[in-house]
């Protein structure tokens, strides 16, 4: 801890034992303000008469002649070297909206019979040339070769919100076709721009979803090599007889074949992780010159024979990359473990769309949004209850936030700022791949008090086995340290005060190591929180202490409840165990798992429900003000020296 000096010690003691109050601190509550200051109300009082304090209470001195405005805390919006996926650098003149014309539920599903003029949009053979053509002309826009790019039909107000963004700087939307009308027909210009896209197709690349699933995943790389279309044997006729040719069979060829065949012509900044009889994402890799791998043959069998390719595959990406998209049938023990292990980050997001035009420009595009925050020399620290503060999880599920569910269900419930509910969002991956999802999501906190907590940093990974396999074991340290400055940078950005984070095992020196690294690089992280795999609650609440470069002592708590349908882990369960076990002043976080519905209700509303359950004692707090009265519990010395560097 920091130290103060000795007389400093002996007058500020004095003067808090020369004061007297007639008001029990049991009357003040955490909306309260303590102004501070000898002779100033702590609370609530008027000038004519104020409330002083008692002996033994916390009084917040003035702040310091130099201290800074807490609300101005935070570091322009620039490229402080926080981005690590990849960018599409491109405006379009226009773009085509693309039009899935058959069955969309059924898009992903393997068509057994030939395609037929009657059935050719139908099933993931059709899908899988809806992505490729997207992906081939999109690829054209970044290379600069076409003015004209490709937005996949898609509803919800995420995707409007970045499909406006686009048209705000660009002549917008040329019109609605299909894959086949984009690969016959002529058109004449429009506004200026030339909208034919046909001219960017070279031939097709042949894959056999019947007979061999995962030659599609080959054929989405080979795409991009031979500016292919992908087709079906299924569809071949159709295809050729609109006068394409094949330039490539990846009909018969494995994901080993294929990544030994074409991973020097791949961009190794990211992967793009997705199962067979999948279509999504396919225009991503293609577009940005990726690979894709699948760990199943066969979808969601569990078998993963590709694991050990797998491995290869993540020791050949650049350092700390993302692997997007998701695995089906595996434990994530499997895939997110070993992405982790191999020093990378997954992100959930296997059923999201047109990432290429979300994510154009990203660099020049960053909003300046701020997160809201208190300022923590508003916090009566001398209440006595038991603390708890709710969070939900699975905010580093991409698909999950962009996705009006996420807004409506959750987000926005006027639960969320009644019970103080904070909200694990992957800020840093959104950031990059939706800008103005991340700007909207923003400006629609619903409180101050509902802490926006920065999940993980970039993706889904285990703090404490975190690079210790493969080629990334012996960089570890250096990898941290890149994690954590990335991390680092992005949150001093946007106002962000609190890391979450999740680790394999809580107790190992690994997570240790790795929570210092995230504290060393960022002297405004006010606190971490934490969850381990399974249980999420294994931590117990323990608070592990690390000390940032300024000498202050970072706490970061660990999950002490949840409540999880699954488990049997009920309000009333829940509730009943906290007033057996807690008496004030306690401090828990109290884990709300997103799928978790108690009669009917999810998220916050679940916070609501334990409210009502819970005796006078219990008070919910934001998890930003939880960690500063975790801080001022610890040490009270060092806690205040610090209030009184801020205003």
């Amino acid at each position: 801890m920091r130290k103060r000096p000795l007389a400093y010690a002996i007058i500020f003691s004095a003067l808090v034992l020369l004061v007297v109050s007639c008001v029990e601190s049991s009357q003040y509550e955490a909306n309260v303000e303590i102004t501070g200051g000898t002779g100033h109300a702590i609370n609530g009082g008027g000038e004519d008469d104020p409330v002083v304090p008692t002996p033994g209470d916390i009084v917040i001195p003035e702040s310091n002649a130099d201290a800074k405005e807490y609300t101005k805390l935070v570091d322009p919006v620039t490229d402080a070297g926080q981005f690590f996926i990849p960018e599409p650098k491109f405006t379009p003149k226009a773009y085509w909206n693309l039009s899935y014309n058959g069955g969309y539920g059924s898009r992903n599903k393997v068509r057994k019979q030939q395609g037929t003029e009657s059935n050719k949009f139908e099933g993931l053979q059709h899908y899988l040339l809806f992505q490729s053509l997207a992906g081939i002309v999109n690829k054209a826009c970044i290379e600069g070769r076409s003015d004209v790019a490709i937005w996949t039909e898609v509803s919800g107000t995420g995707y409007s919100a970045e499909k406006a963004a686009l048209d705000a700087v660009c002549k917008g939307q040329i019109g609605t076709q299909n894959v086949y009308e984009l690969l016959t027909k002529d058109y004449d210009q429009w506004n200026g721009v030339n909208p034919n896209v046909k001219q960017f197709v070279k031939g097709y690349v042949l894959t056999d979803v019947v007979g061999n699933p995962e030659s599609a995943n080959a054929a989405a790389v080979a795409a991009h090599i031979y500016d292919a279309i992908i087709v079906d044997k299924t569809d071949e006729s159709l295809i050729s007889a609109l006068g394409f040719s094949k330039l490539y069979d990846c009909s018969t060829m494995n994901m080993a074949q294929a990544f030994y065949e074409f991973k020097d012509k791949c961009n190794n900044t990211a992967l793009v992780l997705m199962p067979v009889a999948t279509g999504e994402w396919r225009d991503y890799v293609i577009a940005n010159r990726l690979f894709i791998m699948n760990l199943n043959r066969q979808y969601a069998s569990g078998a993963a024979e590709n694991a050990k390719l797998f491995s290869k595959v993540l020791d050949w990406l650049q350092p700390c990359s993302q692997v997007l998209g998701w695995e089906q049938g595996c434990g994530e023990d499997v895939f997110v473990n070993r992405v982790s292990k191999h020093g990378h980050m997954v992100l959930a997001a296997d059923w999201s769309y047109n990432h290429t035009l979300t994510s154009r420009l990203y660099r020049s595009r960053q909003p300046s949004d701020i997160v809201s925050s208190i300022n923590p020399r508003n916090i009566d620290y001398n209440l006595k209850k038991n603390f708890i503060s709710y969070f939900l999880t699975d905010g580093d599920n991409y698909q999950f936030i962009i996705t009006d569910n996420f807004e409506s269900n959750y987000y926005c419930l006027a639960s969320a700022a009644t019970t103080k509910c904070a909200f694990e969002i992957g800020t840093q991956s959104l950031i990059q791949l939706a800008p103005t999802r991340f700007s909207r999501l923003v400006q629609k906190q619903p409180s101050s008090h509902c802490t926006i907590m920065e999940t993980f940093g970039g993706g889904y990974y285990y703090v404490d086995t975190f690079s210790t396999e493969g080629e990334a074991a012996s960089n570890r340290s250096a990898n941290l340290k890149t994690l954590a400055e990335r991390t680092a940078a992005h949150m001093r950005q946007h106002g962000i005060k609190v890391l979450h984070v999740m680790a394999q095992d809580l107790s190992s020196k690994n997570t240790k190591e790795a929570l210092q690294a995230f504290v060393d690089a960022n002297d405004r992280l006010e606190g971490i929180t934490a969850v381990q795999y399974s249980p999420y609650n294994a931590g117990g609440g323990d608070i592990i202490w690390l000390k940032n470069k300024a000498g202050y002592d970072i706490p970061c708590i660990t999950t002490k409840y949840m409540l999880w349908a699954d488990l049997n882990l009920t309000p009333d369960a829940v509730t009943s165990e906290m007033m057996n076990r807690e008496s004030p002043p306690s401090f828990s976080t109290v884990c709300l798992h997103c799928w978790s519905t108690f009669g009917g209700r999810l998220s916050s509303d679940v916070a609501a429900m334990c409210q009502q359950k819970l005796n006078s004692s219990f008070k919910a707090v934001s998890m930003q003000e939880l960690i500063w009265r975790v801080r001022m519990a610890h040490d009270k010395n060092q806690t205040i020296e610090y209030l009184k560097t801020i205003k």
